[in-house]
């Protein structure tokens, strides 16, 4: 009995907090207008290819038919100017809330310009001491702003990325 109460108390004294993704509502016509007005680009497509620094690991998601970061091909937009047919969609900082996107399957995407999502000061600072120290010659953020000349980078998440669907469609309008 001893050994069962130590071992619990051992538990309850070494917890720590988790984090999962939560959205906070239900998918209806009100929640889509909801991202629709905080979305700098609103657009569907699908993903094609995963891109970004880590080449084995991007070419490992390929083989899967799946990604995180990947390179999109835009079929029709509903809000915003992009500057070409293709986007990168980033999801780098979104944790837990990460969308694992399958390659060729077609999503109606709500996203914001990376920028905005990105808190550069920080960023920046954090992998100039990375680089500093040696652990990364190239970052996924020196990676971003080497192609945001022709690809807008919007980031989205499991809670304002969707496979394509006709009723989703429809509550845009």
């Amino acid at each position: 009995m001893k050994t069962l109460v130590l071992t619990i108390l051992f538990f309850l004294l070494n917890a720590q907090e988790g984090y999962s993704c939560s959205c906070g509502g239900k998918y209806d016509s009100k929640y889509f207008k909801e991202q629709i007005e905080r979305a700098d680009f609103v657009f569907v497509g699908k993903a094609i290819k995963n891109v970004g620094v880590h080449t084995q690991r991007n070419n490992q998601l390929d083989e899967e038919g799946i990604g995180y970061n990947v390179l999109f091909k835009v079929d029709s937009v509903i809000k915003g100017k992009l500057k070409s047919q293709e986007v990168i969609i980033d999801q780098w900082n979104d944790g837990s809330c990460a969308h694992t996107l399958k390659l060729g399957r077609k999503y109606i995407v709500f996203g914001i310009d990376y920028k905005m999502h990105w808190n550069y000061k920080e960023t920046i600072e954090e992998e100039t001491k990375l680089k500093k120290e040696g652990y990364e010659e190239l970052t996924q953020f020196d990676y971003y702003t080497l192609k945001e000349d022709r690809y807008n980078i919007v980031n989205t998440n499991y809670c304002s990325s969707f496979i394509k669907r006709k009723s989703i469609l429809k509550s845009l309008k």
